[in-house]
């Protein structure tokens, strides 16, 4: 019995599946934080491209949601004062069902004068 107690064989196996779990946490949260910089980029841009087309008296809300990915569409609002223009959007949850819209990423643009 002592024999089989001191034997360290299946030891690197064990710590491995052991750290699995962090590295698959790890994975999960630097995915979704790369999901809520790509959403904020994404919502930048339409906002400019809405400014631009609001400047030349064109369809502002369309011209957003055209420059949008299609995953971000859901949701999104645009509210136009001027040349201003200021879109939101929801963040994506990489793990399906706890997304909630409070969870959302603002930002506006103005073309200059």
């Amino acid at each position: 019995m002592r024999r089989f107690l001191r034997n360290e064989s299946g030891q690197a196996s064990v710590e491995l599946v052991g750290m699995l779990w962090w590295l698959l946490l790890t994975a999960y949260v630097v995915w979704q934080l790369m999901l809520a910089a790509w959403a904020v980029d994404q919502a930048a841009n339409a906002a400019r491209t809405a400014s631009r087309v609001e400047a030349r008296g064109g369809d502002a809300a369309k011209a957003a949601r055209n420059a949008l990915p299609g995953g971000l569409r859901d949701g999104m609002e645009v509210k136009i004062s001027g040349e201003t223009a200021k879109l939101s959007v929801r963040i994506p949850i990489v793990v399906p069902g706890l997304g909630d819209d409070r969870l959302r990423v603002t930002r506006s643009a103005t073309l200059p004068s």
